[in-house]
Formats: C-alpha cells, sequence, structure tokens
C-alpha cells in the first residue's frame, strides 16, 4: 500500500479525518520529516490550492511535498498520515455549508507568534493558489485579486516589541476572519467549474 494513500476504498477520507489536528503536532510532523514550513504555511499551501479551483489530486501533492519516504519507517508513516489527514481536513472544511473553515494557527501563544504564523499561512496560500493557478490558467476577477492582494499585505505583517493590547487581539481576530471567509468565498467562486458537487449516495 502507498505511504500516500490516505482514502478508503470508496474515495472518502476515514474518520481520522473527523479529528482535530493540533498546530503543534503537525509542527514536530514536519521537523522529523525534514520539511522547513510550519503547520500554518502547509495548510496555507493546500488551501491555496484547492480554492484555486485546480482540482485535487491529493496523492500527488503529498508526493511533491514530502517526496519519497521509506514505508518501513513506522514514523514517517504516522507523520505522513498526520498530513495527508491535515489535506483532507482542508477539504472537507471548505466544501462544508456550515462555514466551519479555519486557519492552522497556534492558539497559546503570543501575539507576535500568532502574527508570523498567519503570515506564514498567507505565503503558503499565495504559494499554493499560484502554481495550481499557472497550472490551469485562466483570468483572476476583481475580488480575487483584492483578496489575494490583502494577502501579500498580512503576510509581510510582523508584531513589533510593544507590549500587546486588548485592541491588537481585536485587529488580529478581525485579520483571521477576514482570512478564513476570503478563503472559503474564493473556493465556492471557482468550485462549480472544477469540482462539481454530486448527488452520488454511498
Amino acid at each position: 500500500m502507498s505511504l500516500f494513500n490516505s482514502r478508503s476504498s470508496d474515495g472518502a477520507y476515514n474518520g481520522a479525518m473527523d479529528k482535530k489536528i493540533e498546530y503543534q503536532q503537525v509542527n514536530e510532523a514536519l521537523r522529523r520529516l525534514s520539511l522547513t514550513m510550519d503547520g500554518a504555511e502547509l495548510q496555507g499551501i493546500f488551501c491555496g490550492r484547492i480554492s484555486s479551483g485546480g482540482g485535487l489530486d491529493e496523492s500527488r501533492w503529498l508526493t511533491e511535498l514530502i517526496g519519497a519516504r521509506d514505508e518501513a519507517n513506522l514514523q514517517a508513516r504516522e507523520d505522513v498520515t498526520l498530513i495527508a489527514q491535515l489535506l483532507g481536513s482542508v477539504v472537507r472544511q471548505l466544501n462544508d455549508s456550515d462555514l466551519q473553515f479555519q486557519p492552522l494557527l497556534p492558539e497559546e501563544e503570543s501575539l507576535a507568534i500568532r502574527t508570523e504564523a498567519l503570515a506564514a499561512w498567507c505565503e503558503g496560500f499565495l504559494y499554493g493558489y499560484g502554481v495550481a493557478a499557472a497550472e490551469r490558467g485562466g483570468e483572476k476577477g476583481e475580488v480575487q485579486q483584492e483578496f489575494l492582494q490583502d494577502l501579500v499585505n498580512i503576510s509581510q505583517a510582523r508584531f513589533g516589541e510593544a507590549e500587546e493590547s486588548e485592541e491588537d487581539e481585536m485587529d488580529f481576530v478581525q485579520i483571521v476572519e477576514h482570512v478564513r471567509m476570503g478563503a472559503l468565498l474564493l473556493h465556492e467562486e471557482n468550485r462549480p467549474a472544477v469540482m462539481p458537487a454530486t448527488d452520488s449516495v454511498h
């Protein structure tokens, strides 16, 4: 069985996809896999590629990101499985009509660290979106261009040495919500032409 095969026989992600995946879990897995990105950037890449409307080939994506791995290495198998589960959760959340998608960010860290993680998420999204958009071609609409420019600006944000305030925290929450909803709207805008809903019952 392929190390990257995370789907069941009917093509649906298995129940492990419903388990919450923690930011630090992903970071540790990426470190063991000798990848330099963090969990925020990785999820951003997945979101960007899916939201571009470029189609979904998760096995190829994982191979591109992680490379060939020794299937006899149990720790590597567990780490790759976790990354595959993260991809599965992104797919599920972006397609969820309840709009439950959330960017993968640290929760119990300083505002400076969370701001850096959000910047990394935006960098990942822009990379994933850009790669997929280049593969499929097509023009970006005005709304898409505005949102992508917002992500560029956020990706360059850094929190200084000043003491964190309640206003800073509120601003951060609003920016995260803007990013969250923008990703959902971009995905919804691009989805019909590439990932149409089906009425199939398994």
